[in-house]
C-alpha cells in the first residue's frame, strides 16, 4: 500500500472519518465511491472471513483500486483500534490532473502490490 507524506495529505480534498475498535469501515462487495488515507490507528483487511493483513502506518492509502476501476470493494476493512481516516472522492483522472505527484506515488504503490502478489502467487504455485 502506498504511503503519502503529511504535506501531500493536506493537499487532498476529503472528509475526516473516525472509527471505534471493531467498527466496519467498508464491506466486501460494497460500491467503491472513494478511497482512504490512514491518519492514525490500525486497520484490518478481511476477505471471505479470512484475515489477510493489517496496517497502521500513517499515510497508508487503501481502497483506491476499487474506486479507480469502478468495481465493488474487494475486501472488508475494520478498525482494530480507534482509527482516523481521510476519505477522498477523487477519480483517477481528477487525481492525475490536479495532484500528479500524489498520483505517481499511488500508481507506484499499486505496481509494487502487483509485483508482491505475483511473487507470492508464484512461490505458492511452485510448492504444489
Amino acid at each position: 500500500m502506498g504511503h503519502l507524506q503529511e504535506e501531500d495529505i493536506t493537499k487532498l480534498p476529503g472528509a475526516k472519518k473516525y472509527y471505534a475498535i471493531g467498527e466496519t469501515i467498508v464491506r466486501e462487495g460494497d460500491p467503491s465511491e472513494g478511497w482512504f488515507v490512514l491518519l492514525n490507528g490500525k486497520v484490518g483487511v478481511v476477505k471471505r472471513d479470512l484475515s489477510i493483513t493489517e496496517f497502521s502506518e500513517p499515510g497508508t492509502v487503501f481502497g483506491e483500486l476499487g474506486c479507480f476501476l469502478s468495481i465493488p470493494r474487494t475486501a472488508t476493512l475494520q478498525a482494530l483500534e480507534p482509527t482516523s481516516l481521510l476519505y477522498v472522492r477523487l477519480t483517477i483522472d481528477d487525481l492525475v490532473s490536479h495532484h500528479p505527484a500524489i498520483a505517481r506515488n499511488i500508481i507506484l504503490s499499486l505496481a509494487e502490490r502487483v509485483a508482491h502478489t505475483t511473487d507470492a502467487w508464484w512461490a505458492t504455485s511452485r510448492r504444489r
